[in-house]
């Protein structure tokens, strides 16, 4: 048996042990009313593109792409009459594009290109995305050994042409690396790089979504520095060379253990402050970079606090400063602590103590407020207040203070004198 006949059959067999997952799939409500829906309307549907992929490969499915002949818009509004979501255009240009979302599960009808199914895979990024499975025929159609590549986890385009014609592609392949441990060939390697000055043209909305999936990944190292050795990071985050080389020399940090164990919004925030103290940005920088590249201003908010705080636990010396430091991170203490461990190795007795002080935290105390300082001390609100509420919130956290009472006698040892910042007609003691 040659090598090429091996792989035929490996292949076959794959896509024969898909079969239980496809009849599942196919029961789910939405899915059943497209295909249902089709048939009565005398249109084909093809489950194609990345859901193929992924139901392929025993993931889940949440967002199901599929091709459809005939009147696209009419079937997706027949789809949310009949309750399976809402329906929402995303592109009226040739190939029309509908959504049908509810309840966190999209549909996305894409208006079938080049008029047979195999000539609209071929129209496609990477072979692994050049899959689709036939609702009405019940079979897999392969044309580009996309099943094959997916076993042997290999990343490889269906032409250059594709990759070209849509730069942002480059990007995706570096995705694909991350999400799903794909390595690409030499061929798929050659043409990105070759794409990606195009890169600088696309729209930022487009870069940050490929960018989000691949940084929430478990394992993101790898296709950071592939993403860098073929000349991607710079054009699509609009960054020099030299920034560039230095971020793909520190890629390593991105799958720390501890990153791997967070959950995904907490390990995009945090490698995105890696990226951005890999490219020397101050945490003011970073937080204008992020939000010109349409990551959200509370999320880049954050990592400029996530730098800031760096550079603060640097400067805590003593207990009190310490818990002061915990106190000020707010919820932001842990992924602090993490972040200067990462980026400061040398301080590693440091960061952990601030780790520990940071659960400990979360353990509790006494609650005061604003209102109690108000009331116990007799003070106008104003900063003062806010400042001795700073103080005590810092001793509860410290254990120096562990009741009401004991708070409000530590208070009153501290007031401003008498007469000053005072409500009328009340007293300090």
């Amino acid at each position: 048996m040659t090598r090429s006949q091996k792989n035929i059959g490996r292949e076959a067999f794959f896509l024969r042990r898909a079969t239980p997952r496809v009849n599942g799939f196919a029961r789910r409500r939405e899915v059943a009313a497209l295909t249902s829906l089709a048939a009565r309307r005398g249109e084909r549907v093809w489950l194609a593109g990345g859901a193929a992929r992924d139901l392929l490969a025993g993931r889940d499915v949440l967002d199901v792409d599929v091709a459809v002949t005939g009147d696209v818009e009419a079937l997706a509004r027949d789809l949310e009459r009949a309750g399976a979501g809402r329906f929402v255009p995303l592109s009226r240009e040739p190939p029309r594009v509908f959504r049908v979302a509810r309840r966190g599960r999209e549909i996305d009808l894409v208006e079938l290109t080049g008029g047979s199914i195999e000539r609209d895979l071929g129209r496609r990024d990477f072979t692994v995305n050049a899959i689709a499975f036939d609702f009405l025929e019940r079979r897999w159609i392969d044309p580009f050994g996309g099943a094959s590549d997916l076993l042997a986890r290999r990343l490889r385009m269906v032409s250059e042409e594709n990759l070209a014609e849509d730069p942002l592609r480059a990007l995706r392949a570096a995705r694909l690396i991350a999400t799903h441990g794909l390595a690409a060939d030499r061929p798929t390697s050659r043409a990105c790089r070759k794409a990606a000055p195009g890169l600088a043209g696309v729209a930022p909305e487009r870069i940050r979504a490929e960018l989000v999936k691949l940084l929430e990944a478990p394992r993101a190292a790898a296709a950071v520095r592939w993403a860098c050795a073929n000349g991607l990071l710079a054009p699509a985050i609009s960054v020099s060379a030299r920034r560039q080389r230095a971020v793909g020399t520190r890629a390593r940090l991105l799958d720390a253990p501890a990153l791997a164990r967070r959950e995904p919004e907490s390990r995009r925030r945090l490698r995105l402050a890696l990226l951005c103290a890999g490219l020397g940005l101050s945490p003011e920088r970073a937080v204008a970079h992020l939000v010109a590249r349409r990551f959200g201003r509370g999320e880049s908010g954050d990592v400029g606090r996530l730098l800031t705080l760096v550079s603060g636990a640097l400067e805590a010396e003593g207990a009190r400063t310490e818990w002061a430091w915990v106190h000020d991170a707010g919820t932001l203490a842990t992924e602090a602590a993490l972040l200067l461990l990462l980026l400061e190795p040398g301080q590693r007795a440091r960061a952990l103590r601030l780790a520990r002080r940071s659960a400990r935290r979360r353990r509790g105390g006494p609650r005061v407020t604003g209102g109690d300082v108000v009331a116990w001390l007799g003070l106008r609100p104003g900063p003062s207040v806010g400042r001795l509420l700073r103080q005590v919130r810092i001793g509860i956290l410290a254990g120096e203070i562990r009741s009401r009472a004991q708070a409000r006698d530590w208070l009153r040892a501290r007031s401003v004198p008498e007469g000053r910042n005072h409500r009328p007609g009340t007293k300090s003691r």
